[in-house]
């Protein structure tokens, strides 16, 4: 029988594996399905999935500040984020998407500062600088500046920051009622916002077969409930300067998984900018305490 130390190691790596694959399958089906579409099923299953917790939270019965709160991290952690990505998907390939994602550990901690109103640490400019050159590497605007591919990297550095918006405004939420709580309660109310947002722009026609029905909603099940789970339980016994190393695994996957399943090219560019991307997140985000959470594991419940 595992001991519960390994079965953490294995749950953290699960987890890193599942949330690294994400953008392999955002990039597959935006190629053949509406973004809006995608979305739109991705998120219906993993709505219905949250009930449970949005029962137990019973969100109606918070202040009205947190109400209000809960419902602003609803919009910048599910639609803020899903709707640029998968936006920008259609031009990034997998492996540069999962790169550009890498970047939010740099904003998390900036944001915190800044709204923390601390002064930016020299090591977090210089990270910043470093991840901000491996991007625009990675990017491809250095070598071909074409507009589609610069655009749909703003576009998914939009939804990173986003979803690093929301990691620093969440904490208090989580401190209060429970990180399971409030996942579940950001879910629910994040997808009726998305819905109301992405419905109007989706052909009833363009729906796809239930095959691929059933991989989307698989695909949003485990990506905002499955991964958050494992990760949590990782967490009760693995030591968070060791759960945090599991996250440097995720661009590396995604470049790896996208040049495997898509046959997506892996240029020069690409793994120097992707090993400066990374480097830059590892200096910028070393510190002994997480400044967003208050302690050393990075705050990750990924919608």
């Amino acid at each position: 029988m595992a001991t519960p130390a390994r079965g953490g190691y294995a749950a953290a790596l699960a987890a890193a594996f599942i949330w690294a694959l994400i953008p392999v399958g955002t990039r597959f089906y935006v190629l053949r399905l509406d973004p809006y579409l995608f979305n739109v099923i991705r998120y219906g299953a993993s709505g219905c999935g949250a009930l449970p917790l949005l029962i137990h939270a019973k969100p109606w019965r918070w202040p009205a500040r947190d109400r209000w709160l809960v419902t602003c991290c609803s919009i910048f952690g599910v639609s803020g984020y899903t709707i640029p990505v998968a936006l920008g998907a259609q031009t990034t390939p997998a492996g540069r998407l999962g790169l550009l994602i890498a970047t939010e550990p740099v904003m998390i901690v900036a944001l915190t500062m800044l709204l923390q109103r601390r002064p930016i640490e020299r090591r977090v400019l210089v990270g910043s600088l470093i991840a901000l050159f491996g991007v625009a590497l990675t990017s491809g605007a250095l070598t071909a500046p074409l507009q589609s591919q610069w655009w749909g990297t703003l576009e998914v550095l939009a939804g990173a920051f986003s979803w690093s918006l929301y990691t620093v405004l969440v904490v208090r939420l989580n401190q209060r009622y429970g990180s399971f709580a409030v996942t579940g309660t950001i879910l629910i109310l994040g997808t009726a916002i998305l819905m109301a947002l992405s419905l109007p722009k989706v052909n009833a026609a363009m729906l796809p077969d239930a095959n691929t029905i059933a991989i989307l909603a698989g695909i949003g099940v485990s990506s905002s409930l499955l991964g958050f789970l494992l990760w949590n339980y990782a967490g009760m016994s693995v030591p968070a300067e060791r759960l945090g190393l599991f996250m440097y695994l995720i661009p590396a996957v995604s470049v790896c998984a996208g040049v495997e399943f898509l046959a997506e090219s892996l240029t020069v560019p690409i793994v120097v900018g992707g090993a400066l991307t990374i480097m830059g997140v590892w200096i910028a985000s070393r510190t002994t305490r997480n400044v967003a959470t208050g302690t050393g594991a990075p705050a990750v419940t990924r919608p």
